[in-house]
């Protein structure tokens, strides 16, 4: 279950070279026996403070839509940078481990969670596992061991961008992570797959089951995934991340701390930080961003 996250470290001056660094209220805890032969998997979810619109910023944001036919984020890539620092600690005194940390997120309109888009291919018994938009590296440690690390600015904003492709775009996930795409200018909006979409109920409408059938029997057929719109998202209209989701998942028993890190170009983050949710509720954006749970297979 992932968990609202209150608090605050530090707040300095509202510039974009004096970041604020927000940190959750708990250490994540995971890698023990959960009592099924199984490990433990520890998720948090980080909404950042975001101020709501004003009228002024709504006014420009319609014109610029307007403009490029698109939808365009009231947050986009380049508005903010954000990090995620982070530290492991091996609680196992006696034996080594590995850990693995995944960085998910939600922008604005869609969550993306790769566990709502796993699936199994027709005619396989083995299911296609979605990988995360950042991380799952595999970090060593030895029997009590301490590990520092981070997702850097860049990183995230790559995933701002490819969770973006997936989702608004119909990109397969590994497609639009293993593409590098931060300094992309542009990404092609593609059709929703046949075999993500009618082919995966079950039982098959009835009215599909030929196209289905096709599909079942010749999966590499192009015709059988997604197919290229001719629309365009120009890169003013990236949406970015604008809550940070945790996965910690190592095979000992560990815990994960970390704090992000927020440069504000615009002004559009809460000065309060994380206290804001609390403390001035009308003053940040509840941002209502819907589960992600389409996909595509080319």
């Amino acid at each position: 279950m992932r968990h609202a996250m209150y608090g605050l470290v530090l707040v300095f001056a509202a510039c974009a070279n004096d970041p604020i660094y927000l940190n959750g209220t708990a250490s994540m805890e995971a890698g023990q026996d959960d009592g099924t032969g199984m490990s433990v998997v520890a998720k948090q979810s980080l909404m950042l403070p975001i101020k709501p619109e004003t009228k002024t910023d709504a006014a420009a944001r319609a014109k610029l839509a307007a403009q490029l036919g698109v939808m365009v984020p009231y947050v986009k890539v380049g508005d903010i940078d954000v990090e995620i620092e982070y530290t492991i600690t091996n609680l196992d005194t006696m034996n080594p481990g590995t850990a693995f940390i995944d960085l998910n997120g939600a922008n604005e309109y869609y969550i993306y969670d790769p566990s709502m888009l796993n699936y199994t291919p027709p005619g396989s018994d083995d299911p296609v596992v979605t990988p995360p938009l950042a991380g799952n590296i595999p970090i060593d440690m030895e029997a009590g061991a301490v590990y520092s690390g981070v997702f850097r600015e860049d990183q995230y904003e790559t995933a701002s961008i490819d969770l973006d492709e997936v989702t608004q775009g119909n990109y397969n996930p590994y497609t639009a992570i293993l593409n590098i795409s931060k300094n992309e200018a542009s990404f092609g909006v593609m059709s929703p797959s046949i075999l993500l979409t009618t082919c995966a109920m079950n039982p098959v409408p009835a009215a599909d089951q030929a196209t289905c059938t096709n599909c079942e029997a010749n999966p590499d057929d192009p015709s059988c995934g997604s197919q290229p719109t001719g629309m365009s998202i120009p890169r003013a209209a990236f949406a970015e991340m604008i809550r940070v989701d945790l996965v910690f998942h190592p095979n000992t028993h560990m815990t994960l701390s970390y704090n992000v890190r927020v440069r504000d170009h615009r002004g559009i983050v809460n000065d309060l930080g994380m206290e804001a949710f609390a403390q001035d509720p009308t003053g940040v954006t509840m941002f209502m961003p819907v589960e992600y749970a389409m996909g595509a297979t080319n």
